[in-house]
């Protein structure tokens, strides 16, 4: 019972974790109404922005644009860690998720660890037309690698188990002590003789 309570709370904190490192962070505040020219936001700080780092970035929204554009800047926007990610608009709507990686030597302009995200229209010379935004996330926000699998200790045999000992043979019975030979009777009637003679002797000495 114990060995069944124990991988169950292992089991609830391992499903705990999970939804912590998977958990999206939803960004959608940061646009409101209709925008007709680029967004830029922060970047969270719980966003993993090290070197080497993705960010996979969710957009849904519409627009007049053919496509709208995603990237990781610094403030000035002059410091571009990432390569442009592209969400086409098909039939005035877009709905994608795209990695974006983070590269401080990949020549784009940046070296350092980006502070916002940039949404833009097509190209540099069209901003944003008539488009709104009904979902900006982040998706596996922290950035952390999915858990891997731990596996179940294989259970442990039972220890076999001991032959009790044959039960010893109780120790067969000492023979009974034999008794001392007792002596002859010759020999009692060989020492009451000499007494016998001595008293005849006594008896006739005194008669005379």
């Amino acid at each position: 019972m114990k060995k069944i309570l124990s991988l169950a709370v292992a089991f609830v904190m391992v499903m705990a974790l999970t939804v912590s490192v998977f958990a999206n962070l939803d960004l959608t505040s940061n646009a409101s109404g209709t925008l007709n020219e680029n967004l830029s936001f922060d970047i969270p700080a719980e966003v993993d922005v090290s070197d080497g780092a993705t960010v996979t970035l969710h957009l849904k929204g519409t627009s007049d644009n053919t496509t709208v554009r995603a990237y990781l800047t610094d403030a000035g926007d002059v410091g571009r860690v990432t390569d442009v990610a592209y969400y086409e608009v098909t039939g005035g709507a877009f709905d994608a998720t795209v990695d974006i990686l983070i590269d401080y030597e990949g020549g784009f302009g940046g070296t350092t660890a980006p502070t916002r995200i940039m949404l833009k229209g097509q190209d540099s010379s069209t901003p944003l037309a008539n488009t709104t935004f009904e979902v900006i996330e982040i998706v596996n926000a922290d950035g952390a690698a999915a858990p891997a699998e731990t596996e179940e200790p294989a259970e442990t045999e039972a220890p076999a188990e001991t032959e009790t000992p044959a039960e010893t043979e109780a120790p067969a019975e000492t023979p009974a002590e034999t008794p001392a030979p007792e002596a002859p009777k010759t020999g009692l009637a060989l020492a009451v003789v000499p007494a016998v003679m001595a008293l005849a002797a006594v008896a006739v000495s005194k008669k005379h």
